[in-house]
């Protein structure tokens, strides 16, 4: 599964901002950019099969690259992140009708502090969305996807939660 995700906006800062060691001072007019690609590659085992439905377990390796760029008049700087990162999960799915489906998707995985020296952090998905099947390898899907993130190793930190409705297109072999 390939997740590319794009983000910008301006906005005026509300209290003082140190990015890559540069100072962006309040009330100074900014724009943010996030280009975010997650790749993700799952082992799924459905431990339950019902007639309309299963659930299951997911171990994932989630792959993440990340570029975060912000701009205001004189300084305009960007951070690159390129991290792999394992997570484990569940899965749920009901077929309203044969063509119908309803899934849940849960997974994730934590660092506590002390674990990896000063490290730590956490990483979860959330994944809610409804299929419609035009056929057994056309579908269309609507859901909602949260992405909720933090970490800090060594004295750099970061946190951000991603989260909203999306569309897609279904193609299977």
């Amino acid at each position: 599964q390939l997740i590319p995700m794009n983000y910008k906006q301006t906005a005026t800062l509300q209290r003082d901002l140190v990015f890559n060691g540069q100072r962006y001072s309040k009330n100074t007019s900014v724009t943010s950019e996030l280009d975010w690609k997650a790749s993700r590659f799952s082992y799924e085992y459905d431990f339950l099969t019902l007639r309309r439905g299963f659930g299951g377990v997911i171990l994932d390796l989630k792959q993440t690259h990340a570029r975060a760029t912000l701009r205001a008049a004189g300084i305009d700087e960007f951070t690159k992140l390129r991290v792999s990162v394992p997570a484990v999960g569940g899965i749920a799915r009901v077929y309203v009708t044969p063509s119908v489906s309803i899934t849940g998707e849960l997974s994730g995985m934590k660092l506590p502090a002390g674990a990896a020296g000063e490290s730590k952090g956490h990483y979860t998905e959330l994944d809610l969305y409804g299929t419609f099947n035009f056929s057994p390898r056309v579908g269309a899907q609507v859901g909602y996807r949260s992405f909720d993130v933090e970490a800090r190793v060594d004295d750099d930190a970061g946190a951000f939660t991603l989260k909203g409705v999306y569309f897609s297109l279904v193609l299977r072999r």
